[in-house]
């Protein structure tokens, strides 16, 4: 049978400790027979321990949500600017085509809103839509006119706009916001 071998324990020495006020105390060794300083010190190195894990996880979370913007191919990265490109000219044209309903109402209530038209067309144009109206005598356009109104003429000829009832919008791409009102030639 062995005989277990016991080591000594020496004694730990004072720690020199500097205080809030920059004074050097002289903090006293704890006691190696107490049972709480084990417990706080392995409480402390899990606490530690479960910090530096919590910390990793964090890093390799953010590593992985970094790295597509970081590592992203210049494609990658001009697909998602036309993406948010077209978002935002989609929600500039819902924007426009509100704008013209609200404009069209004002200048059908008469002379009196007519001071509101023209701010609105005003503000039309700096949103980049651009008025349109149809040409006497060019035939209908159904993905650009409305017909509201028929005249009968018998000089003119048939399927003809003869006037501009309202004018229409579409935006700097062309996009068709607001068709124009027409009234159009029908031959009897």
């Amino acid at each position: 049978m062995k005989k277990k071998s016991m080591k000594t324990e020496k004694p730990a020495a004072p720690s020199k400790v500097k205080s809030p006020s920059g004074k050097t105390a002289v903090k006293p060794a704890s006691k190696a027979g107490t049972r709480s300083a084990p417990k706080t010190e392995s409480t402390a190195v899990a606490a530690v321990e479960s910090l530096r894990q919590e910390i990793t996880a964090l890093r390799s979370q953010l590593a992985k949500h970094l790295s597509p913007v970081t590592t992203g191919t210049l494609e990658e990265v001009d697909a998602l600017r036309r993406v948010l490109n077209d978002l935002m000219e989609a929600r500039l044209n819902d924007v426009i085509r509100e704008v013209v309903n609200i404009r069209n109402s004002a200048a059908s209530t008469g002379t009196a809103a007519r001071h509101i038209t023209e701010q609105m067309d005003t503000l039309l144009a700096d949103l980049g839509a651009q008025k349109f109206e149809a040409e006497r005598l060019e035939h209908v356009d159904p993905l650009i006119h409305t017909v509201t109104r028929e005249t009968h003429d018998a000089r003119l000829p048939d399927g003809v706009v003869t006037e501009t009832i309202r004018p229409g919008f579409h935006t700097g791409h062309g996009i068709v916001v607001a068709k124009a009102l027409v009234a159009v030639n029908r031959r009897a």
